[in-house]
């Protein structure tokens, strides 16, 4: 590879991890630092070579912690906090929960989702002004900025919802779940499918729901969080 195709591919990973969203500030100056490294040399063009190697090897470092970071969020999730359509089935008319309808001096939203169900209970999805919202039923709802839900949603890919007290389980999911998993101190385990990264279940309190498991396609293990039972 000569020299220009090597500055070349460095430019090109510069150009692809900043679509990933990492500071760019702090890219900068690990680029503008590798080429402070020294290393042993028989000539200039030697030099020139073990900068640009340094550069790229701290570029692929950058990368694969970007890509980390936005791996974890389901590709559903992450498309709604990045400005696309909320996830899940779009409602239209009477399918709108009544409290989300157009009525005077309240801004209702423009869309409105179903996200997961179990029998008559649904996680809602939509966006309010500059707010994404998840709706926990005819429970309980919350709003944040996409910033705020990315912040905290980044951090691992299990997560509780909604009321705990009831009988019915509201979460969100991430990327490469398919299914949870509910185990219990008594019976055997339940489990329900994740649709468009997040879900749904009914959980039985009396037999003492020891942990929540999210599994892969395969079934495999890939997310945990305990229960309080």
């Amino acid at each position: 590879m000569s020299e220009m195709s090597v500055e070349g591919s460095i430019r090109s990973y510069v150009a692809e991890i900043k679509r990933l969203s990492p500071d760019p500030g702090r890219l900068d100056a690990a680029i503008a630092d590798s080429a402070g490294v020294k290393r042993p040399r028989s000539s200039a063009r030697g030099y020139r070579w073990s900068t640009l190697s340094v550069g790229l090897a701290s570029l692929l470092l950058c990368a694969a912690v970007a890509t980390a970071a936005t791996g974890v969020l389901s590709s559903a999730v992450d498309s709604f906090l990045g400005g696309g359509d909320p996830p899940g089935r779009h409602l239209s008319g009477d399918e709108v929960p009544s409290w989300l309808q157009p009525t005077p001096g309240f801004n209702a939203p423009d869309q409105v989702s179903v996200v997961a169900s179990a029998g008559d209970e649904h996680l809602y999805a939509y966006r309010q002004r500059n707010y994404i919202c998840f709706l926990y039923g005819h429970h309980v709802g919350e709003c944040r900025s996409p910033a705020e839900w990315r912040s905290e949603l980044e951090q691992r890919k299990l997560f509780l919802r909604g009321p705990l007290g009831e009988s019915t389980w509201f979460g969100l999911a991430g990327s490469g779940i398919a299914s949870i998993r509910i185990d219990y101190g008594d019976g055997p385990p339940t489990e329900t499918a994740v649709t468009d990264g997040g879900f749904v279940l009914d959980a039985d309190r009396d037999r003492d729901p020891q942990r929540l498991l999210g599994l892969d396609a395969s079934g495999a293990v890939v997310a945990e969080q305990p229960l309080d039972g």
